[in-house]
């Protein structure tokens, strides 16, 4: 990645899998933060940035609606493409193609089927994983690639903890959680996590973010601070 884009790669799968680039975008410069929210007139000349010091030969942003729906590329895609099919997930198997989604608090979900070589990037939610974003990610990967749970691994990004995140009872009731009495926190990467456990993906090979975009270091955006931005996960597989 060019050392002008403020990023933070997937370490451990970076090292472990040198054949796919992963990883978050961050603020970088205080006096001009790296923001990629979809609106603004930067982001795309970002995101294209990104792009071309990749080496990938496109990148496609899908535009975001809390749901479930995901997107899959079988072919090239050439240049930065900003799909018009609203989705909170794609995937692909094609080398060369840069997958992103962006966030501020929710959190960027990543799946890699390390036999098949596919990978997937999944925006998730209150909604989202209440609606069951990471079964229908799974599910994807074992229809379309005949994907093995032992060959998936599992990271899930940076996002706002489980100590920030206060919500109403609405989102307890949608979630299956025992309602509590009034607001309080809800950790959606351990929901997250335990949904994925339950479907028989290996424990060691699911990963959780320390990081919190709320009460964490300052360089990641915030929706619940009060920030209009947003830093953009990224996953592909090398050309």
């Amino acid at each position: 990645m060019n050392p002008a884009v403020p990023f933070y790669p997937l370490g451990e799968w970076s090292e472990r899998f040198p054949w796919i680039l992963a990883g978050i975008t961050h603020k970088g410069s205080a006096a001009d933060p790296f923001d990629l929210r979809l609106e603004d007139q930067k982001s795309g000349d970002r995101l294209e940035r990104i792009w071309q010091s990749t080496g990938f030969r496109g990148l496609v942003r899908i535009p975001q609606v809390h749901g479930t729906d995901l997107a899959v590329y079988d072919s090239d895609l050439a240049g930065f493409v900003a799909s018009k099919d609203s989705a909170d997930g794609h995937a692909t198997s094609r080398p060369g193609m840069l997958l992103a989604i962006t966030v501020a608090d929710c959190v960027p979900v990543y799946l890699l089927d390390s036999k098949n070589r596919a990978v997937m990037l999944l925006h998730a939610g209150w909604r989202g994983v209440a609606s069951g974003i990471i079964n229908k990610g799974m599910k994807l990967f074992a229809e379309r690639w005949q994907s093995h749970l032992d060959d998936i691994y599992v990271h899930l990004g940076p996002a706002i903890c489980g100590n920030c995140y206060e919500v109403g009872l609405e989102v307890f009731g949608n979630l299956g959680l025992t309602l509590p009495t009034a607001p309080a926190p809800v950790d959606l990467r351990a929901i997250l996590e335990e949904q994925v456990s339950s479907l028989g993906a290996r424990n060691n090979r699911i990963t959780t973010s320390k990081d919190c975009t709320l009460c964490g270091r300052d360089d990641f955006f915030s929706h619940r601070k009060g920030d209009l931005g947003r830093q953009v996960a990224l996953i592909g597989i090398r050309p």
